[in-house]
């Protein structure tokens, strides 16, 4: 019995140690198949055995450095920090069997997780290491550099709150570079996104471009453009008034070019290439960012004769409308390091930029240079939280300085680079510009007109180079302008003559908005095109100092009614407080219209309205005014000026006498003609001329002359024959001197008669009319 009971121990004994080995042989094969991962810098395999292997016993620094360099080549920042135990773990086993960089790779990834202190320390531990090795001594310092900048700018965080664009913009994935126009109307970015299999079936991954619209202060699902291209494409840049997008197109060998698009409605045209000038064959160009004129250009390139890796050029239009030869900004703003993604302010003195190199925290950071005198400033790195020690980069401002948009890979994300923003501090916020949203009409049928804009800066004559293009399917335009100057907008619009406005804008310390609508008529006399109506309708801030409350109270409406604000919290802490004046402001920012959207053009008492007609007969009105706009000659109908033509049309009638005697007003001429015919008899002569007598004597009088057609017979006929009547008398009158501004022409159509008198369907009926009644300028 005792024998029994000792052979069943025994074999007990044999079967856990054989259980033993086999586990230990499966941990063994875990680590075995990681290495093999790892060697192959497949590192997302990797990791998963060797967190097995660790969950199953494995106490082996060389694991332990392994995962975490493993987390380390994550491609999550959040993933990434996970490093910090393993390395930790490995050091303290056995620091023997690592190589002498897990120092400089803790160091790192304490860097990332903003534990500047313990990256100090580890980075110090690796130069102490080292022994003569020059280049990783250089490589040590510059991180020691950084993260002492990362000290130094945490310890002073500006006053931002950065927010995080959510779930309608951003993505599991990686979305960057957003765009913005100038009014915050438009915003494009790259997002990066699986491969579907449709196209480059060989990528995993997809470079395209979203655009997003802004409604209300909420931006719109984005939707990709789709630009035919095999390679990744991204957004490189946006004009101020969104109407033409820069465009990075990827090429063979890590290559790729800049072009642009150019927006019509809610579609995007075929790129077009920038030019040999900007794009090079075998380099890369970036990104771009074009001044308001759209004269000048600023773009990021590797190409040779550079400071080092990426620089930022230059490049100013000739007057031939080509680009110019690219120059380099300077050793003022690049270096040795990478310098991407400029984006040159509105105010066009203005810079941004991202770099890896200057103060930075680590990564890439953002940095402002602005220029004085010809050469820019020392670039200031925008601080914490604007930058943090991940990449944050391609910053966007809007024109009036108040908010800014970038993206990062910061942790906290929603996954890869997300897109965020920041509303600036008030000191920073107020750039003293106007910028002008208008649209063009066809004033008969409120569609959009094809039109060209030249804007001329009165005072010195010398021309602002760009040729606004409004966009073809809406009509709408945005121009933006420094303060203290008188401009002329010289318009081509098709199937008008040139026309002049002028527009006079404040030497105001603040941002300034106008709105502003045109529209446009012919003017025709029985069918005739005899000259056209300019009116323009003009709706803005108050320009008095009080101003920059109003504008703020606008943007902050804004807020309140988007999804960045919880107001029914606001408005429960506000009662809490029994604070009745902040009660009273969240109830007026409720209720405020935002003018982006709800301007009342047809509010006299908000707006400055004025209509000008144009005469083609009349010498003197009619003589065109030369304008010479980048190289081209424009014969322009007389400047209208705007403000000074509303405040005479508003008073025009004010404190009014007649000098003539009204019985003047109450005589009808009636002329008849010849069935079927439309020749002027000369027995009305002497009628005529009486009239023309009375014309010479008052000037504010003029004529309306009506015409009639017979009811009977064949009607387009009869219409065609009654015009010709009426033209029959009015030009009678215009041959003796009478301008068609004095003339009111009237068609009445078919005049239904009684048998006995068929003659009065073929009359044409003259009257005497106070122009003045009629809207019409007396000269």
């Amino acid at each position: 019995m005792e024998r029994k009971r000792s052979s069943v121990t025994l074999l007990l004994v044999f079967m856990l140690l054989g259980i033993t080995t086999a586990f230990g042989q499966d941990v063994d094969k875990k680590v075995y198949d990681a290495d093999k991962y790892f060697k192959i810098r497949n590192y997302q395999e990797a990791l998963s055995l060797y967190l097995e292997a660790i969950e199953a016993g494995v106490d082996d620094p060389v694991v332990y450095y392994r995962t975490a360099v493993s987390y380390q080549n994550m491609f999550e920042i959040n993933e990434q920090v996970k490093a910090i135990p393993y390395f930790e773990k490995a050091i303290a086993k056995g620091m023997d069997q690592l190589p002498a960089n897990v120092y400089y790779d803790l160091a790192e990834v304490y860097h990332k997780d903003e534990q500047i202190e313990k990256a100090l320390d580890y980075y110090g531990k690796y130069k102490a290491a080292l022994k003569g090795n020059q280049g990783e001594i250089s490589k040590v310092n510059r991180a020691l550099e950084v993260a002492n900048n990362s000290l130094s700018l945490m310890s002073s965080p500006k006053d931002i709150t950065v927010v995080n664009l959510g779930q309608v913009i951003n993505s599991q994935y990686t979305e960057y570079n957003p765009v913005v126009s100038a009014d915050e109307s438009v915003m494009a970015f790259t997002a990066l996104r699986p491969n579907t299999g449709k196209t480059r079936s060989s990528d995993k991954f997809i470079e395209e471009v979203y655009i997003s619209y802004n409604t209300s202060g909420n931006w719109s699902q984005p939707k990709p453009i789709k630009i035919a291209s095999n390679y990744n494409v991204g957004t490189a840049g946006i004009s101020a008034d969104g109407q033409k997008m820069l465009i990075f197109i990827g090429g063979a060998d890590g290559t790729g070019n800049l072009y642009t698009i150019d927006k019509a409605g809610d579609d995007w045209s075929t790129p077009v290439t920038m030019g040999n000038k900007i794009n090079s064959r075998s380099h890369v160009e970036t990104t771009g960012s074009i001044t308001p004129d759209g004269k000048t250009l600023y773009f990021a390139s590797n190409r040779p004769g550079g400071y080092g890796g990426l620089d930022i050029y230059k490049s100013v239009k000739t007057e031939a409308g080509d680009w110019g030869e690219p120059v380099n900004v300077g050793p003022e703003v690049n270096t040795k390091y990478n310098e991407d993604a400029p984006f040159i302010h509105p105010d066009q003195w203005t810079l941004f930029f991202t770099s890896d190199g200057h103060n930075t925290m680590g990564g890439r950071d953002i940095f402002v240079t602005r220029l004085f005198n010809g050469k820019w400033t020392a670039p200031e790195n925008m601080g914490y939280p604007i930058n943090t020690t991940a990449n944050d980069n391609y910053f966007t401002l809007t024109a009036d300085g108040r908010k800014g948009y970038f993206s990062s890979d910061r942790k906290g994300g929603q996954g890869g680079q997300d897109i965020y923003s920041i509303n600036m501090p008030e000191e920073e916020a107020n750039i003293p510009l106007t910028m002008i949203k208008g649209r063009i009409l066809n004033g008969e049928n409120n569609e959009p007109i094809p039109t060209t804009i030249y804007v001329v800066d009165v005072e010195s004559g010398k021309k602002l180079d760009f040729v606004y293009q409004p966009d073809p399917k809406t009509g709408n335009y945005l121009i933006i302008l420094p303060p203290s100057k008188n401009y002329d907008m010289i318009i081509e619009s098709e199937g008008f003559l040139p026309y002049t406005l002028n527009i006079n804008i404040p030497g105001q310390t603040y941002f300034y908005e106008l709105y502003q609508k045109i529209y446009l008529k012919t003017i025709k006399q029985f069918e005739v095109v005899v000259g056209q109506e300019v009116e323009v309708k003009n709706a803005f801030y108050d320009t008095h100092e009080d101003a920059v409350t109003d504008i703020r109270k606008t943007h902050e409406a804004t807020l309140v009614k988007s999804d960045s604000i919880d107001m029914y919290d606001l408005m429960n802490d506000l009662i809490e407080a029994q604070d009745q004046e902040g009660i009273d402001y969240l109830v007026s920012l409720i209720n405020m219209k935002n003018p982006i959207e709800d301007v009342n053009f047809d509010d006299a008492r908000a707006l400055e309205s004025a209509a000008r007609v144009y005469y083609y007969d009349e010498s003197d009105e009619s003589k065109f005014e030369q304008k010479v706009v980048n190289g081209k000659t424009i014969f322009s109908l007389p400047t209208m000026y705007v403000t000074e033509e509303a405040e005479k049309q508003k008073n025009r009638n004010k404190g009014r006498s007649t000098t003539y005697d009204p019985a003047l007003l109450k005589a009808v001429i009636k002329v008849y003609f010849d069935v079927a015919k439309s020749e002027l008899k000369p027995s009305y002569h002497q009628q005529l001329n009486e009239i023309l007598e009375t014309l010479n004597k008052y000037p504010e009088l003029g004529i309306q002359i009506s015409g009639y057609a017979s009811a009977e017979g064949d009607e387009k006929f009869n219409r065609e024959l009654s015009n010709k009547r009426a033209i029959a008398v009015l030009d009678y009158i215009n041959h003796k001197g009478v301008v068609r501004r004095r003339i009111i022409a009237k068609g009445y159509g078919a005049t239904k008669t009684e048998s006995s008198n068929k003659e009065e369907s073929r009359r044409v009926e003259i009257q005497i009319v106070d122009l003045n009644e009629h809207g019409r300028e007396v000269k």
